[in-house]
């Protein structure tokens, strides 16, 4: 008998609908079936869902800025997810020494605000003594005295922390970047580490998200190092890249009555589909950009929050950010 094993693929693509697309085909059709704790039972404990489909992925996208940008698939809004990877939402993760309190108390750490953002815990690292540590601006700043650095890094694990979180333990791991020469410039490469992800719901939003964090990051270092930086490749590596049975649906059709998605669309119809950066900025991300500003009862902006939301505003309607 074979042994069981979680397959391992390696993808690469140019933009990030056909990367999408590749890692779809990939799950779908030569993941592991493993059952979840999210699968659901009916009254009787029989299951309702069919197991997801798992494996472990890398992937490079050749350029994540290439056209189109935006699968013709989300689950988000996406420009509203943007600024919360920028730094919009912070304020609503808890305080280093509150989260322990509760830890101590055995509360989960999610009964009141938020443990965290990805964007707190990599400009906002929490220190067991107190204080802060901007992980971005030191990766920056080591790529400027040093552009060939291996050591320009960052990580979300906080793990006295994040050790007794009772299910919101982030999916993202690690950042990487590094730099090459490309003539009188340079060019920013980004690798993320993640532990988990929701391939179909979720990947899309947190590339295009973390891509553009890429871009700023390439800015400040060209402002910074007084050099041209350009955006070059994402990489992409989850422990598990998976599609839940509860979506299968989606994918297998459900008894006929929906076309499965591989035979529905082939890799270049997907990308036909798909959104270039111009008309996703003019039809949902600015959009949806304004509407979270009129949110402020929601989610309580600070008057820093604000103003992160309204610079991208500003860069992505003036072209000063790429969407």
């Amino acid at each position: 008998m074979a042994p069981v094993a979680i397959p391992m693929f390696s993808l690469r693509a140019e933009n990030i609908p056909e990367a999408f697309y590749k890692a779809v085909e990939a799950v779908w059709r030569g993941g592991a079936e493993i059952r979840t704790q999210y699968d659901r039972k009916d009254a009787n404990g029989v299951w309702i869902d069919p197991p997801s489909r798992d494996a472990t992925v890398a992937i490079e996208i050749a350029n994540p800025f290439a056209e189109p940008r935006y699968p013709a698939i989300a689950f988000s809004e996406t420009g509203k997810y943007i600024a919360e990877i920028m730094g919009a939402k912070d304020h609503l993760v808890m305080p280093y020494a509150e989260l322990k309190e509760l830890i101590r108390a055995g509360a989960h750490a999610e009964a009141k605000r938020w443990p965290y953002t990805y964007s707190q815990r990599l400009r906002a690292y929490p220190l067991p003594g107190g204080g802060v540590i901007d992980q971005v601006d030191r990766a920056i700043d080591r790529l400027c005295r040093n552009h060939t650095t291996r050591r320009a890094v960052m990580t979300t694990r906080v793990p006295d922390i994040d050790s007794y979180l009772a299910d919101d333990l982030p999916c993202l791991g690690e950042v990487h970047l590094r730099c090459q020469e490309e003539g009188s410039g340079l060019v920013l490469h980004m690798t993320t580490y993640w532990r988990s992800r929701d391939l179909y719901k979720a990947w899309c939003d947190n590339v295009v998200g973390l891509t553009f964090m890429q871009q700023t990051m390439a800015l400040e270092l060209q402002r910074r190092a007084g050099r041209s930086v350009r955006v070059g490749t994402y990489k992409d590596v989850s422990t598990s890249l998976h599609i839940y049975g509860q979506d299968a649906k989606h994918l297998a059709g459900d008894g006929g009555a929906v076309k499965p998605f591989l035979e529905r669309h082939d890799c270049a119809g997907f990308m036909a589909m798909s959104m270039t950066s111009a008309f996703a900025a003019e039809m949902l991300v600015l959009p949806q950009l304004a509407r979270l500003l009129e949110e402020e009862n929601t989610w309580r902006f600070t008057e820093a929050s604000k103003a992160v939301i309204r610079d991208l505003i500003d860069g992505i309607g003036s072209g000063r950010y790429a969407a």
